[in-house]
């Protein structure tokens, strides 16, 4: 555990007022005589062992099943590129530097040569059947010839089964998932027309158990959990993908005004909240309008209190955007970031944050708070690029506890958390290194 000195984080806000507390603890055990679902909810509330299974930024890459001559392709890289630049000058761009390549039998779209974010960087897209099955990026003026790989379909395909496997054993209960799920909304809203919802359907909603009669009585409709990401809401703010492909959402309070809810199982809480859309002037800005950040605070402050007037003693705090981080986009920005309030907790309760956004994996233990961001599930792993792989922190910045000062590589994981009362929470990853001497690996975090 680190104390971090507020020079590192930058937060300046104020701890917002101390609201008053909610529920009062029921100590209730099982009795003789108890009905069963009675007895199951009273041991619920007092705590037992639980254990489930978190990720973060499953997503693939794009869904481009075109053929030669079809003008739809170039209004999709369009609308892409028009994330990052004005929609003129992305026309200009697509039409220039974007590089089609189709079968000369099938006419089949097969590869894309693209630029990406540098202006010597160019990027290969592989595909088949439609999908991107594999990225890589040369760097024309630092490594010229030298392409190295940052996405395969296949690799986030394994992490899909791995944890559904691990749900159908009994190993994990259920599945968190830290947000960036699909690509976008501009090629489909819903389950019914979205390639991108159809694949998160086919490869692990419909392969997960049905909820059981202990989750239903605890108002849990289903076995995975999203914090909504900022690829939910592109092309999709009204987030009709979500509510089409994970309805049990709506039992928890979610709606199109309101993307954060909360529950509580065997005696742990469970919090998720919004950080917000992309911006790609600050791209880990916590910009979130449903609620704002301030209102977010103040909900997560009530819940929190809710939690330490019940007794309960752990709680996992889900939301996209990093509290911290050393690669890629960086970190939420010091104005808007939470971790002051999150760490005014941890003297009374155990907490753990699951963040996403930038896609690799990095862990930080500060203030009596663990944080683990968690980008390997499966999008394309852009730190682990020259010039990303580390960005410029202050000097007493926390360490991170993964890499630990080593440059990331291309890795696709999970994480497996135990929870037993009265114990630490156990943190297990699980991962897959394509190209490693030592490919499959298992490690227990924080020891």
């Amino acid at each position: 555990m680190m104390k971090t000195p507020l020079s590192s984080t930058g937060i300046t806000r104020r701890a917002l007022a101390q609201q008053g507390g909610g529920m009062v603890a029921l100590a209730a055990m099982p009795v003789l005589g108890m009905a069963p679902a009675a007895a199951q909810q009273a041991q619920s509330a007092a705590g037992s062992d639980l254990s489930f299974a978190v990720c973060g930024d499953t997503r693939p890459m794009m869904y481009l099943p075109y053929k030669q001559g079809q003008p739809d392709l170039t209004k999709l890289f369009v609308e892409m590129f028009g994330l990052v630049m004005p929609e003129k000058v992305a026309e200009a761009v697509v039409r220039k530097d974007v590089r089609p390549i189709f079968d000369p039998v099938t006419r089949d779209l097969i590869r894309i040569i693209m630029p990406f974010e540098s202006r010597s960087e160019v990027m290969t897209l592989t595909v088949d059947k439609g999908w991107v099955t594999e990225a890589s990026v040369e760097d024309v003026k630092l490594l010229p010839g030298v392409h190295r790989t940052i996405f395969r379909l296949a690799d986030g395909d394994w992490v899909a089964r791995e944890i559904v496997k691990d749900v159908r054993a009994g190993r994990a209960k259920f599945v968190v998932n830290s947000g960036d799920v699909v690509w976008w909304g501009n090629q489909g809203l819903t389950l019914a027309d979205s390639p991108y919802w159809k694949r998160v359907n086919d490869t692990m909603l419909t392969q997960l158990p049905a909820p059981d009669g202990e989750m239903r009585a605890a108002g849990l409709e289903g076995r995975w959990f999203i914090g909504v990401g900022n690829h939910e809401v592109w092309g999709d703010p009204r987030i009709e993908g979500v509510l089409s492909a994970v309805p049990h959402l709506k039992t928890l309070g979610v709606t199109p005004d309101r993307l954060i809810y909360k529950f509580d199982f065997r005696g742990v809480r469970f919090i998720v909240l919004w950080s917000g859309k992309y911006d790609y002037r600050s791209p880990s800005l916590w910009d979130a309008d449903r609620p704002k950040y301030a209102e977010q605070m103040q909900q997560l402050q009530q819940w929190m209190d809710e939690a330490k007037a019940a007794g309960i003693r752990k709680t996992f705090l889900v939301f996209h955007y990093p509290v911290f981080a050393r690669s890629g986009l960086g970190p939420i920005p010091a104005p808007d970031n939470p971790h002051k309030l999150i760490a005014s907790y941890a003297k009374d309760i155990e907490i753990v944050v699951f963040n996403g956004h930038v896609h690799t994996t990095e862990i930080y233990d500060v203030d009596g708070v663990k944080y683990l961001m968690l980008g390997g599930g499966g999008a394309e792993q852009d730190p682990i690029l020259s010039g990303r792989t580390s960005i410029k922190v202050p000097a007493d910045y926390p360490p991170d506890l993964y890499w630990k000062g080593q440059p990331p590589t291309e890795e696709y994981n999970y994480v497996l958390v135990d929870v037993k009362p009265g114990q630490n929470t156990k943190l297990t990853l699980n991962r897959f290194r394509p190209g490693s001497a030592e490919p499959f690996g298992t490690e227990e975090l924080f020891r």
